[in-house]
């Protein structure tokens, strides 16, 4: 998705606040289509709510198939269809925009290996869907069908291991960016798998996207801090802190970019996404 050039050092003032309808559930997840549709789930009702760019609710999706889910990965592919990730019942659904039910995934190409907590999904430029399949500490890759495809990282706290990923990206750069929750670091691997380093951001990361101008920017759901990287690992920028007010936090769960370069973080605890 092709951004504008900013200085990132400025994002901070936010521009509008999205909350579908007034004491809405917790907000988990957020996910936005070159169109401006954004996707974001909803822990309460147990659904994705499609909303326009003003907010408005187009309409709720999943609510058949989604039910006692915990939902805490969402992605559009290159077709506009919607991948959740199913964090409870391990799985990963595929949804259209109509509310129909496409693709269930919940193993690799053994049917034995399932899932377990799968969190943040992202869709490369060619379509690959990548799962942070959490408690197996490692990423898993499929075409657009949902087939198994390969996997990479393994638990530990060394080069290329994992301690619980949770979110992940794909940069201007072609690599693929990942958080590594319980270690505190971004990883950094190629498109196929092969690990090239990490950094630690200076407040422990939660989720993740990426502008097409080389930079990262990153929310801390415990510190309630959003922060802005370079693809190297350089902090610009950061910005928030706890509070119900504009430009603060209270437990960012997730976070995408537009194409007119606009951040959106979803909050948990204060039910809403910020536009930034």
């Amino acid at each position: 998705m092709k951004h504008p050039l900013r200085d990132w050092r400025k994002l901070g003032k936010c521009q509008k606040v999205i909350q579908h309808r007034p004491g809405c559930g917790l907000y988990q997840a957020v996910a936005v289509n070159s169109e401006g549709l954004l996707a974001v789930t909803e822990f309460q009702h147990r659904c994705v709510h499609l909303l326009s760019k003003n907010g408005a609710l187009v309409r709720s999706i999943g609510k058949e198939v989604l039910g006692g889910g915990d939902l805490c990965g969402v992605a559009f592919d290159l077709k506009g269809n919607v991948w959740v990730a199913d964090l409870r019942n391990h799985k990963v659904f595929k949804l259209s925009q109509d509310d129909r039910l496409l693709q269930t995934i919940h193993h690799t190409s053994d049917k034995m290996d399932c899932f377990r907590s799968p969190m943040g999904v992202s869709v490369s430029t060619e379509g690959l869907i990548y799962i942070c399949d959490c408690d197996n500490h490692r990423v898993t890759v499929h075409d657009e069908e949902g087939e198994f495809l390969f996997s990479f990282g393994s638990k530990g706290s060394g080069p290329g291991c994992f301690n619980g990923p949770r979110d992940i990206t794909l940069g201007s750069d072609c690599l693929v960016y990942v958080i590594d929750y319980a270690n505190k670091r971004v990883h950094v691997w190629s498109k196929e798998g092969t690990f090239m380093r990490d950094f630690k951001p200076k407040y422990s990361p939660t989720c993740i996207a990426a502008t097409s101008d080389n930079h990262l920017v990153i929310a801390s759901f415990h510190s309630d801090i959003v922060m802005v990287y370079t693809l190297e690992g350089e902090l610009v920028h950061e910005f928030g802190g706890e509070g119900s007010g504009l430009g603060r936090f209270n437990g960012p769960v997730g976070i995408c970019i537009d194409a007119d370069g606009l951040v959106y973080v979803a909050e948990e605890s204060n039910n809403r996404v910020q536009v930034f």
